[in-house]
């Protein structure tokens, strides 16, 4: 055999080496996000029945045994433990949130030993509720279930859940109208995301407030969560007053707190 056919040989096989590595990486790849997702829709079920029941008890937490709201935060921690092992990651972001969320809320109910009537007065409760009611967690929440009614066939019941008297008087969404031009869709920019989170916090002490004033508090909040969680939860009521003052936001949280 001529050099060059032996050259020309080498190169072919070399060629077709590479060739089936990269499909054999590429069904890897492909067969590994097929066990990512069917690990997933194995769970969704568990993790549909696990929402819908804190759902349930968050509804109606202050009158909740304390029985089925330990039940009930142990489930939806296990469920999203069981998620986050092989969550694909389009959504490995959302479940490590709420499963990061929800455990807060779990580690201060269990402080509380789990008494719902005690909630709203514990600070370390409330801390972890509005986390739970933030932008953030809501779409978190709804990501997942988008994923599991997209890849499992089941649409959730009970597909976002927020803590009581928080988050229910968000400002209206902007109706646009079909003759205007598209608007960018993306996430909110950090001024609608802090405005929004200040919404969420106020509205739980039944005070309107301006849209610069939710701007404030959200700012102020935002930059104290980014610190230590625990040390926010301790001294959340103090932080909470401090903020709105400086805010000029007229509530006297401790009052408010005395009066529920």
């Amino acid at each position: 055999m001529a050099l060059g056919d032996i050259g020309s040989t080498f190169m072919t096989r070399a060629t077709a080496i590479r060739t089936s590595i990269l499909i054999c990486s590429i069904l890897l790849a492909s067969c590994a996000q097929n066990a990512e997702r069917d690990s997933v829709c194995k769970q969704s079920a568990r993790w549909n029945n696990a929402s819908t029941q804190i759902g349930v008890v968050l509804k109606s937490i202050e009158s909740s045994e304390s029985g089925l709201i330990q039940n009930s935060f142990v489930e939806v921690v296990d469920a999203l433990l069981a998620l986050n092992e092989s969550a694909p990651r389009e959504i490995k972001s959302d479940v490590e949130n709420l499963l990061s969320t929800y455990g807060a809320l779990s580690d201060a109910f269990e402080a509380i030993d789990w008494q719902g009537g005690l909630s709203q007065k514990d600070s370390a409760v409330v801390s972890s509720g509005v986390r739970l009611a933030s932008n953030d967690l809501q779409q978190a929440q709804s990501n997942l279930a988008n994923y599991i009614s997209d890849n499992c066939n089941l649409q959730l019941d009970n597909a976002v859940n927020m803590f009581p008297n928080v988050g229910t008087t968000l400002p209206d969404p902007v109706i646009q109208d079909e003759q205007s031009p598209d608007v960018a869709v993306g996430y909110d920019n950090d001024e609608s995301v802090a405005q929004a989170f200040g919404y969420v916090v106020v509205e739980r002490f039944g005070v309107a407030i301006t849209a610069e004033q939710a701007t404030c508090v959200g700012t102020a909040l935002l930059v104290a969560n980014s610190g230590d969680s625990q040390i926010v939860d301790q001294t959340y009521w103090q932080l909470l007053q401090e903020i709105f003052d400086s805010c000029d936001v007229k509530i006297d949280v401790a009052k408010s707190n005395e009066d529920k």
